[in-house]
């Protein structure tokens, strides 16, 4: 009857740990959801600012600083979609399909390793859209109005910078993050009870 009682305790903890890690798994997924969506309303926004027709008097420096910029916008945020597609396509499948519970643990390190990624290529995308849409003012308007424009967006810039970073000091501590994981082996704990 305690060997019954044992086991049935034992099966339950690791029931609960594996619903714990179920939840980890989810989380990151709903994470890379909203990236990728986001992202590509960014990437749209940029690939439909390549397509302007920049005018032939302009300054080719300024032309080519703003294709730059442009195109490290949509090519990062189109980063962050594959990553995020990639990892909602693959990830749950790898986390199914091993024997034992460690093929989550190994599919929930990968997903946290590749959101790390993903935000700072979103990050980056995102700095590299501001820095073309202040490029287009100054392509487009004449210079009052795109030194008004760049004040506006350099004021935007710095306020979205400012709050992002309010909001991950209010999430995110300077602890590492706590993990469902369960470090050991259950069979050889449960052993050492028996003896």
């Amino acid at each position: 009857m305690i060997q019954a009682n044992k086991g049935s305790v034992i099966a339950e903890f690791h029931q609960q740990a594996l619903d714990i890690r179920y939840k980890e798994l989810k989380y990151f997924l709903g994470v890379f959801n909203r990236m990728s969506g986001i992202s590509g309303l960014l990437a749209g926004f940029a690939s439909s600012a390549m397509m302007l027709s920049v005018p032939r008097w302009e300054n080719p420096w300024l032309v080519v600083a703003f294709l730059i910029f442009t195109g490290s916008a949509f090519g990062m945020n189109l980063l962050v979609i594959l990553i995020a597609t990639l990892c909602s396509l693959w990830g749950p499948g790898k986390a199914l399909r091993g024997n034992d519970s460690s093929h989550l643990h190994e599919t929930i390190d990968i997903l946290e390793r590749q959101q790390q990624m993903a935000m700072r290529f979103f990050v980056m995308g995102l700095f590299s859209y501001f820095i073309s849409s202040i490029m287009v003012t100054w392509l487009f308007f004449d210079s009052i109005g795109a030194f008004i424009a760049t004040t506006l967006l350099s004021t935007f810039l710095f306020l979205l910078v400012r709050q992002s970073l309010v909001i991950r000091r209010a999430f995110i501590s300077s602890q590492a993050f706590t993990t469902g994981y369960i470090r050991g082996n259950p069979v050889r704990s449960t052993a050492a009870f028996d003896d």
